[in-house]
Formats: C-alpha cells, sequence, structure tokens
C-alpha cells in the first residue's frame, strides 16, 4: 500500500512538472526536430523600463504568468512559482473576481498587474487552450461544454483536474503520449525554446511531491497582504503561498 502511494505521489508531480515546463518531456525527446515546440506569443511583456529585475542566480526563482484561455477568451490566471533553489513550485491562482487584474483580455497589461501586486518577475507567459481538458480521460470534460460555460472552469478546478489524471498514469510511455498531446494546446512567449524547457526540465527532475502546493488568492488583498506577498516572492517567506491567509 505504501509503495502504490509513493508511485501515485510521483506520477502527481511529474504531470504537474510537465505542464509546467510546456510538456518538457516532449521537447526533450524532439530537441534534434524543433528548436521552438510551443506556440509563440507575440509580445506579451509590459515596457522592460517598469519591470521588478529577475534573479540572476543560476538556479534563482522563476515565475511563470498562466492563462487558461476557453471560448476565444482568457478565463483563468496562475502564477506558477518555481523556488529558488529549484526545490519548490507553488502555483498561485487568481480568483475569477479578483479586484487587482483589471482586463485580463490584455496580456501585457495583466503581466504588468501581477508584477506590480507581487513586485516579482514573470520570466515566462504562457497561454493554456483549455481544451486540453478534453485530452484528460478522468476529466470527462467535452468541448461543448468548455464553450457554453467557460466560467465554470476556474484555476483551481482546471489544475484540480489535472492532478486527478495522474492518478491512472503509471507509465513513462504514456506520460511522454500525455505531453506530445497537450503541447498542441499551449503557446508561450518567445524565450521559452527548447533549450530553455530543456534546462527547465532538468532543474525540476529534483523536485519531490511533498514540494508541490496551491493556493488561491483572495478577492482583494490589504496593503498588509500585498506587502506580505512581495515578501514571499522575494524572500521566500513563508514557505507556501496558502501560510499568508491562514
Amino acid at each position: 500500500m505504501a509503495e502504490a502511494s509513493r508511485r501515485t505521489k510521483i506520477w502527481v508531480w511529474v504531470i504537474v512538472l510537465t505542464l509546467f515546463a510546456g510538456a518538457a518531456l516532449f521537447a526533450v525527446n524532439t530537441l534534434r526536430s524543433s528548436m521552438q515546440p510551443l506556440g509563440v506569443l507575440n509580445d506579451p511583456f509590459p515596457d522592460e523600463q517598469a519591470r521588478p529585475g529577475g534573479s540572476e542566480a543560476a538556479r534563482g526563482a522563476v515565475n511563470f504568468l498562466v492563462f487558461g484561455e476557453a471560448a476565444a477568451t482568457h478565463q483563468t490566471v496562475s502564477i506558477f512559482h518555481l523556488a529558488e533553489g529549484r526545490r519548490r513550485i507553488d502555483i498561485v491562482n487568481f480568483p475569477s473576481d479578483s479586484a487587482h487584474l483589471s482586463n485580463i483580455q490584455d496580456v501585457p497589461g495583466t503581466v504588468q498587474e501581477v508584477e506590480d501586486l507581487t513586485q516579482a518577475r514573470m520570466e515566462h507567459v504562457m497561454l493554456w487552450d483549455l481544451e486540453f481538458l478534453t485530452e484528460l480521460e478522468s476529466a470527462a470534460v467535452t468541448a461543448e461544454a468548455i464553450t457554453a460555460d467557460p466560467e465554470a472552469f476556474d484555476a483551481d478546478t482546471v489544475w484540480t483536474m489535472v492532478l486527478q489524471e495522474a492518478l491512472d498514469i503509471r507509465d513513462p510511455g504514456q506520460l511522454n503520449t500525455l505531453a506530445a498531446t497537450l503541447t498542441p494546446y499551449v503557446a508561450a512567449d518567445a524565450g521559452l525554446n527548447t533549450g530553455r524547457i530543456t534546462d527547465l526540465a532538468r532543474s525540476l527532475r529534483h523536485v519531490s511531491p511533498d514540494n508541490i502546493a496551491s493556493c488561491e488568492l483572495p478577492t482583494e488583498l490589504s496593503a498588509a497582504e500585498q506587502d506580505a506577498l512581495a515578501r514571499y516572492f522575494d524572500q521566500g517567506t513563508p514557505r507556501w503561498c496558502a501560510q499568508l491567509f491562514e
């Protein structure tokens, strides 16, 4: 029983890391055939002069701003935070009615608002077409359902479905197949090319199952909570975003 539980936890975090790095295993396996395995988002970043600096350390923190799109509109926003040292991942989900995001259809504007709120640089931007959920056997979601009620697919719901899919995966071949299947549903900034994905995939291989968590931000943050959130991204304390709002 303990061994089965351990295998389940391992595949859960492997799926998360695969999605986090933009189907990283697929990119590694196709290194010679494609230098840009993902669709490219044009100009997703705001003016550089207004942005916070990022870590220059070899294993410094990396933040992805991840959008989920359904019915041709952006529905969800999350930060995938790879902490300093590349040993911990926190998925920070914005609620659909977040007071801090004025128009999530404006990608550069949203990047700017998120960076202003967190005082942390979003090194990469990804857009996931939520129809990728139709490829997850355990999710039992149809494209028609996503189109008919896109608001039902908040960020927490989406990533819970993804984690559920991991419960049925035991074979590396299945993981590669899933990664290859999901890649066409993903677009990212031009900097997230095969070389960068490969680098991230290698740095993620030592993340343990116990070092992945997620939280949802309150609809509105007080000034004190905003300061605490900025310290979390800057200093890595507390360990998890959820601890800020206990």
